[in-house]
């Protein structure tokens, strides 16, 4: 067998020109009517990466994914960067279990023993296989997803008592355990269990003494350094594997119009009418591909995207939950997760209706804390946005447990977001959003061809998801006779990776803060390889704001205005925006960050802050570096971070 490449084949890259090119090609393509696709994937996120991903790796398969934005811009971008099977998951289904058989009682849940059974079992099919999917990923792709050491802390209100905690956990550690022993690298437990609060303290000496926490239990999950980047380097190895007789493409800021079915013989195709969303004046607005079948994976969207053709059936299949999440830091925090690994631990309080995840994560050589996630009905999936209620909820989780020294406010959070998950309707009975399963849900309609819908593709099981929808389509190619897909290889597949990628990587240790050249290099690297287009996304999704986060004399945490020029400038130097597209980019930023950090101190100096001036035809570089206030930067470039000057 050919071991597959580490790096991409010389000369194929992966920027924001491919788009413009493959839109080129394809409307080349569709000119000669010679090529019909197995699949069009709709929608970048995780969905359509592990559908993309799982079909190239079989080397003899053809797809088209478009995204109407940036790829993992929404939902998939918008995560508490979680690899994890869910221990909240592993509950419900006991949880569930419990309830089919009369033993316990939840006047939430009014739904019937046979409803109960399903929802358990599709809970715990969730956990089990999701252990899978999380070792996969760290083996997979090691750079973009790791372990990290979490406590469970017991409380007064906690749903489960000590022992029934203890027990999910330590299940929860051997599913582990089970999977590593099957993939040849065989581990123990690695459960650490604390009886009281005192063993609490020994182990976390940060922790309030006045502390709610009972009892506490730690286990080892796994993390995405960036949920956006996952979902890219899924995007592009798939794009990467492509060849001329099998061509894998893959556009942002292109959208399904319409789709309609054409009969051919015994086969027929869809027709899929593509529009354009990026700014070109030499290509048509429009392009129409033909496929087989359609992927769809437009999460919130999906409804909406099914119904674009002649036949739609108007059927709602999806709810919502919001989920909203805060990073904070100050010099304190920063200073002491550095310089004790042993503070560098998850903390997962086990409240009464929603347990949080209070996460210290080093990205772009800062130490902060995420607190994630809130989990609530939600309506309107175009309009998401944190509520103060939120911000108080994930303040309060976290500063219940730490002491004075560790406590956060307003002024310390930096950046807030908010997503919206896609859950599958409810199948009967009453229920909560937040009780319904998270096990993902494929659905085949029949629309002349076989539309496959995806819902409830979480990060962690999107390989696994995408591979499911592959075999649907696979046995779709195989019963009308078109071909016979190949196996997927996916599940020991390395992600290709670009050479000197690791330079960049948001994690690294040695991550130099405050050096306008290294800045510079990494808009660039950005922009070359992980398809930058938007300074928005780029900032709130792909992790940029953060380079942004410094100190003020006093230790409170501050946004340095002189960075966020510079990475405007440098990208309007990558892409050959003028002033015009300069500002209109600039004020997106501003509305999106000002909006999600409405309650936060920080969200003023964004405000406030001009913009890129008017008068500049061609944004400067040299002009603004001088504008980036490097006298108080996160870490001072001391000898413990290990950056340069």
């Amino acid at each position: 067998m050919t071991q597959s490449p580490s790096h991409p084949p010389a000369g194929r890259t992966f920027a924001m020109p491919d788009v413009v090119r493959q839109f080129r090609e394809l409307v080349d393509e569709e000119s000669r009517g010679d090529r019909v696709h197995d699949t069009v994937v709709i929608g970048g996120g995780a969905a359509g990466a592990g559908v993309l991903r799982d079909i190239a790796s079989r080397g003899n398969g053809s797809a088209l994914l478009v995204d109407r934005g940036p790829f993992g811009g929404e939902t998939s971008s918008k995560t508490g960067k979680a690899i994890h099977p869910g221990i909240r998951y592993l509950r419900m289904g006991f949880h569930r279990l419990l309830l089919a058989a009369g033993l316990r009682r939840d006047p939430k849940i009014k739904q019937t023993p046979v409803q109960n059974l399903r929802s358990a079992w599709l809970d715990l099919k969730l956990v089990w296989y999701g252990t899978r999917e999380r070792k996969i990923l760290m083996d997979t792709t090691p750079d973009t997803v790791q372990e990290i050491p979490n406590v469970v802390f017991v409380l007064p209100d906690s749903p489960e008592k000590k022992w029934a905690v203890f027990f999910g956990i330590s299940l929860y550690d051997l599913f582990t355990a089970v999977w590593a022993w099957l993939g040849r690298s065989p581990r123990g437990s690695r459960v650490k269990l604390f009886f009281d609060k005192r063993a609490l303290h020994r182990e976390l000496p940060h922790l309030a003494a006045d502390s709610p926490a009972l009892a506490g239990i730690q286990y080892w999950d796994g993390k995405a350094s960036n949920d956006k980047s996952l979902v890219l380097k899924a995007i592009r190895d798939a794009y990467y594997r492509g060849t001329e007789a099998h061509p894998i493409r893959a556009l942002s800021f292109v959208e399904v119009e319409h789709y309609e079915w054409r009969r051919d013989g015994a086969r027929g195709y869809f027709l899929v009418t593509l529009l354009r969303r990026f700014d070109h004046d030499e290509l048509p607005e429009r392009v129409t591909v033909k496929a087989h079948t359609i992927a769809n994976g437009a999460g919130p969207w999906l409804d909406r995207v099914r119904d674009r053709t002649t036949r739609p059936d108007g059927r709602r299949s999806v709810v919502y939950s919001r989920g909203s999440h805060l990073e904070a830091t100050n010099r304190f925090i920063h200073e002491s997760l550095s310089a004790d690994p042993k503070l560098q631990v998850g903390l997962v309080p086990l409240n009464a209706e929603r347990q949080h995840y209070l996460r210290p994560f080093h990205q772009n050589g800062i130490w902060y804390v995420q607190c994630t996630t809130t989990d609530r009905p939600h309506e309107d999936p175009d309009l998401v946005v944190p509520m103060e209620d939120e911000v108080e909820e994930l303040l309060h989780s976290y500063n219940e447990l730490v002491d004075d020294r560790w406590k956060i406010t307003r002024r310390d959070v930096f950046h807030v977001f908010c997503g919206i998950r896609p859950l599958a309707a409810s199948d009967g009975g009453e229920i909560a959003v937040k009780d319904l399963t998270r096990m993902f849900r494929i659905t085949r309609h029949d629309r002349g061809g076989p539309v496959f819908d995806m819902v409830n593709i979480k990060l962690t099981e999107f390989r696994w998801a995408g591979r499911e929808v592959v075999e649907q389509i696979a046995a779709e190619l195989r019963r009308k006779g078109v071909k016979k897909l190949n196996a997927s290889t996916t599940h020991r597949l390395p992600f290709l990776t670009v050479e000197g990628e690791e330079r960049f990587a948001v994690h690294r240790a040695d991550h130099p803060r405050g050096d306008r050249a290294f800045l510079r290099e990494k808009v660039g690297h950005h922009v070359e390889h992980q398809l930058a287009y938007s300074y928005e996304d780029y900032l709130m999704n792909a992790g940029g704001i953060r380079d942004a986060v410094v100190f003020d004399e006093g230790g409170r945490c501050e946004i340095d205005l002189g960075v966020l020029d510079l990475v405007l400038a440098e990208m309007a130097a990558a892409l050959g925006w003028d002033a015009a597209r300069c500002a209109r980019e600039w004020d997106r930023f501003a509305e999106v960050y000002t909006r999600n950090m409405a309650h936060c101190d920080l969200r003023d100096r964004v405000r406030d802050h001009p913009g890129p001036r008017a008068e500049m035809s061609v944004v400067d570089t040299e002009d603004v570096e001088d504008a980036v206030d490097v006298r108080d930067v996160v870490g001072m470039q001391d000898a413990k971070s290990g950056a340069g000057d």
